[in-house]
């Protein structure tokens, strides 16, 4: 079927995988399938996603694990980081 595929689309959450034809990020389910959350549970809440879906995103997950120093970090071109809580005046 088409719709098994993962995808990442730079116009589809910024890129971030997804489940084809969806913006259910796998690795949303990936990590509610990991923690223990009962399936029945996670595909009530994505009306849009099957049992198989969940195998998938767990399988894509574990092969393409999120760096822990890139996830959730913004992205901004030439952005300085500041490491004290302040912010130096020009």
């Amino acid at each position: 079927m088409t719709e098994d595929k993962i995808v990442s689309d730079p116009e589809i959450l910024g890129g971030m995988p997804v489940i084809k034809g969806t913006r259910v990020l796998v690795y949303d389910l990936a990590a509610s399938v990991q923690t223990g959350i009962p399936r029945e549970r996670i595909l009530a809440a994505y009306p849009s996603i099957r049992e198989h879906h969940l195998d998938l995103a767990v399988s894509y997950a574990e092969a393409n694990p999120l760096s822990p120093k890139l996830h959730n970090v913004p992205r901004v071109a030439n952005a300085n980081l500041v490491k004290s809580g302040r912010i130096p005046r020009r």
